[in-house]
């Protein structure tokens, strides 16, 4: 299989199962927040740390968006949000976690750093998009949104909320990889 195959058929498996496993938890309810808890974040982590930045980002991008049509029923939230915040918000840790393991940080440590970045840049993402609908499209159910404060606070509550699960998902998803000879880590 070539590079180029090899790097699709991984978008097309980490989107399918990120789109999956987020639907899993997409009805919980949130309260006045909108946005969903998503211990998925995991399975983009993976793509980030194990594969390339382009391809996790490319995965979360296409697994937030199917899984919030299904969710939502029409693309209008993710468009402006999800899409954007998944793709720049995996790609950067990808990126970040490449950077720190060049400079000989622990994967350990280099996976929970980078992933702090990553969804920080995607909370802020978020948080931006959901108050654009807000105040430019009055958007029904955003209202709280138009509040930039209120949107940043729900944005980075619930995006770093289900941050300490994923880690652990990951570090044992990595691990059982790593003692299988799959990756070096």
């Amino acid at each position: 299989m070539g590079a180029k195959s090899r790097a699709v058929a991984l978008v097309a498996i980490f989107a399918s199962l990120y789109a999956v496993t987020s639907l899993v938890t997409a009805y919980l309810p949130t309260g006045p927040f909108f946005i969903q808890f998503r211990p998925a974040i995991a399975i983009p982590m993976v793509a980030a740390i194990i594969s390339s930045p382009l391809i996790a980002g490319l995965s979360a991008a296409i697994g937030t968006f199917t899984a919030s049509i299904v969710r939502y029923g029409t693309p209008i939230y993710t468009i402006f949000s999800g899409t954007p915040a998944n793709f720049l918000g995996f790609y950067v840790m990808g990126y970040s976690y490449r950077v720190l393991r060049r400079r000989n940080v622990h994967w350990m440590k280099a996976l929970i750093i980078s992933s702090l970045i990553g969804l920080v840049v995607g909370s802020i993402i978020i948080a931006l998009g959901l108050w654009f609908l807000a105040v430019t499209l009055l958007a029904s159910g955003l209202e709280k949104f138009a509040s930039l404060e209120f949107a940043i606070t729900a944005s980075f509550l619930l995006v770093l909320a289900p941050a300490p699960i994923a880690l652990i998902l990951v570090i044992g998803i990595l691990k059982v990889l790593r003692d299988q000879g799959k990756i070096t880590l």
